[in-house]
């Protein structure tokens, strides 16, 4: 098989990162400067697959940073229960990379006349979501052909974190943006052939992340069902202690992908715990960090380390995405075309 779409398509990452932050950066101190002035209540987010793993980390952002509460919200509650609630200056961001799903539309409709401040990151500007929103801002991430999103998940995360390093005024992060095109473009080539050799075979498998972390093994989970047919489920470090961690046998395969933050510690203990149960560890790690995990695997997945933690995340799905993209292959699949699914999904 050529080069396919998805690969195609992650490697376009690091150039639509550096149009998005461009573009985007006068326009973001504006909106929020508005936004900070109209003191929102809290914050809600509203998407769909990839799109509302983005959410999720942006919500993660939000709540460490902008110190706001903030919720998913279940489209459901508006276009199928037909409920009322109460969004009186809430700032309600959506997420959509084609902008035309029809629950997504109608929520942030419902929500901008009751009184919300209305947000959407879109792909494209001429989609009804970024009609219906007070404010649009454009991820920049071009066509997209392929089935799984890659470019435009990263372009979500990024707008997310623009938006918090101009709301809260953290210069280190705006800084650390800058830097973000030159740092993808690392985690493009590392190699991942340990992660291809030992989900292969898989039946299933658990990705495990924590904070900032937990939305990318959403994401990484997701990306195995649609382009690997390999059934994964998403944990955080934390809540698999609760339960998850009973289905872990001798050779079980677990993905870890943790960042050097508050959270670093805890996956530390995670993978010393993974290790007693005989688990098949993977565990994606920079040359900072490796040391840490050494003692519990041999499989230490290679990213390059980014100018500020919260862009760690980041340097871990875009290694993942190459990755997951030769394991699809390996597993005779087409990445490109998965199995019951099309690119834009309507949802009501």
């Amino acid at each position: 098989m050529s080069v396919t779409l998805m690969e195609q398509e992650t490697r376009q990452s690091p150039s639509v990162i550096a149009k998005q932050l461009q573009h985007n950066d006068a326009l973001w101190q504006k909106i929020t400067q508005t936004i900070k002035e109209k003191q929102p209540a809290f914050a809600l987010t509203i998407a769909r697959g990839s799109s509302d793993h983005a959410a999720n980390f942006g919500r993660y952002l939000i709540e460490t940073s902008c110190k706001m509460i903030c919720a998913s919200a279940a489209p459901s509650v508006w276009t199928l229960y037909d409920a009322k609630p109460k969004l009186d200056n809430a700032l309600v961001i959506a997420i959509s990379q084609s902008g035309k799903s029809p629950d997504i539309c109608q929520a942030l409709e419902y929500a901008k006349n009751h009184g919300a401040i209305t947000l959407a990151l879109v792909n494209d500007m001429d989609a009804p979501l970024a009609h219906i929103a007070e404010y649009a801002i454009d991820l920049c991430a071009g066509a997209e052909k392929a089935v799984a999103a890659t470019k435009s998940y990263i372009a979500s995360l990024v707008a997310m974190l623009h938006f918090c390093g101009h709301y809260t005024k953290d210069n280190q992060l705006l800084d650390a943006l800058k830097t973000l095109p030159e740092n993808l473009e690392s985690n493009l080539n590392h190699n991942w052939q340990s992660a291809i050799d030992i989900l292969s075979p898989a039946q299933s498998a658990m990705i495990v992340g924590r904070g900032l972390g937990y939305p990318i093994a959403q994401e990484a989970a997701l990306k195995l069902k649609e382009t690997a047919t390999l059934h994964a489920e998403a944990f955080s470090s934390a809540e698999i202690l609760h339960g998850p961690v009973a289905l872990v046998k001798p050779e079980y395969p677990i993905l870890l992908m943790p960042q050097q933050d508050a959270t670093f510690e805890q996956n530390i203990k995670l993978a010393a715990h993974l290790k007693e149960l005989g688990a098949h560890l993977l565990i994606s790690a920079h040359s900072q960090t490796q040391k840490h995990f050494a003692p519990y695997t041999k499989h230490i997945l290679p990213i390059s380390e980014a100018a500020h933690p919260m862009l760690e995340p980041l340097a871990n799905i875009t290694a993942f995405y190459t990755m997951a993209n030769k394991l699809s292959l390996a597993r005779n699949c087409n990445p490109d075309q998965p199995q019951n699914l099309k690119k834009v999904t309507k949802t009501q």
